[in-house]
């Protein structure tokens, strides 16, 4: 296993970042169950978003399912992605809590299993004053001056909306080098583009890369690439030559499905690890498992909003990977078998 010595630099954050699920086990939503991370199947995950070309890795977070994670699979999880990346990509690892202590007990332990880097939101059991949430990322960031720290802005998880100025003012930092931007108030997008210049690497859902990118976004983080990432890495290769006509177009296509998801923002943010895990399963790519007590009861209408969602995106990624590969001059795959399986491709 390699093991990157210094923190990464914000210059080291561009592209297209993949957040992968916690894979589980199939008996992972029986409340007795231990060990319920699949590391067969995370690891066959990773390696192949690695190898289809994405620039990091991220796990850990919200639907990465740090919230439902035991402390022995929290370290499991950790050992499986960096052990696969084996130094290919960076590695960032969720490192949210409660308190500040718990966040630094949680990030000497990733610094322990070899991870480039910690992603965190503020403490969120009570809402934090910016005052607070400010000291919380400076303590975190001294605690591990040799990893690199991701802010995580996310309002409806951690209670608080991190304005502009506030990251302007960690960017200081040497080693906070990015912020994974789920905010989707454009004003406090752009405005954190502008207040920490090129000392912080901004990233954003990968449907905004268009037009993010053109205001100075350093790349997005996504979610969807385990469903198969070739829109998303065609979106990231038109922004990142300037083809702002081809991006548009590909933005429209991805964006798609959300504005016809047929659930409440609520319902989508009280199931979202669930969904996305459904929705990964349906696509076919990779496979992620079940969901961890206590989210176990999903409701029809959540289940079959993942499942409309990941036969979409099948559909499109397929497109989009052959199209890459027609481009990389592979046009024998027109007549390879499909990427996906018999069961997902009756489903499109």
């Amino acid at each position: 296993m390699k093991r990157r010595t210094n923190a990464l630099a914000p210059s080291d954050m561009k592209g297209l970042w993949a957040f992968v699920p916690a894979c589980s086990t199939p008996h992972a939503a029986n409340v007795d169950a231990v060990d319920t991370v699949d590391t067969d199947a995370l690891s066959r995950l990773v390696d192949r978003l690695v190898r289809d070309g994405v620039d990091g890795i991220v796990t850990s977070g919200s639907a990465g399912e740090s919230h439902t994670l035991t402390a022995d699979e929290y370290r499991t999880l950790i050992s499986t992605v960096v052990e696969t990346v084996n130094g290919r990509v960076p590695v960032f690892i969720g490192a949210s809590t409660l308190n500040t202590r718990e966040s630094i007990a949680r990030a000497r332990v990733i610094a322990d299993l070899g991870a480039d880097g910690i992603m965190s939101g503020p403490p969120m059991y009570l809402p934090q004053t910016l005052e607070n949430a400010v000291q919380y990322y400076k303590d975190l960031a001294d605690a591990v001056p040799e990893l690199a720290v991701m802010i995580y802005q996310n309002p409806h998880a951690f209670r608080i909306t991190l304005p502009p100025s506030v990251f302007g003012e960690l960017a200081q930092v040497k080693n906070i080098v990015a912020l994974k931007q789920t905010s989707m108030d454009i004003f406090n997008v752009i405005g954190a583009i502008k207040a920490v210049k090129d000392k912080m690497a901004v990233l954003v859902l990968d449907q905004l890369m268009h037009p993010a990118m053109m205001f100075g976004a350093a790349g997005a983080w996504s979610i969807d690439v385990c469903m198969g990432p070739w829109p998303s890495l065609a979106l990231r290769d038109a922004c990142q030559r300037g083809d702002w006509e081809k991006a548009a177009v590909i933005a429209d296509q991805i964006q798609a499905p959300m504005r016809t998801l047929g659930l409440t923002m609520d319902e989508f943010q009280a199931m979202q690890s669930a969904w996305w895990k459904v929705a990964v399963d349906v696509a076919g790519y990779g496979r992620a498992g079940a969901a961890r007590p206590p989210f176990v009861h999903i409701p029809d209408n959540v289940v079959e909003s993942a499942r409309r969602y990941g036969r979409w995106w099948a559909g499109i990624a397929e497109r989009y990977y052959l199209e890459r590969e027609w481009a990389q001059g592979r046009p024998e795959t027109n007549g390879a078998p499909s990427l996906l399986p018999a069961a997902t491709r009756s489903l499109l």
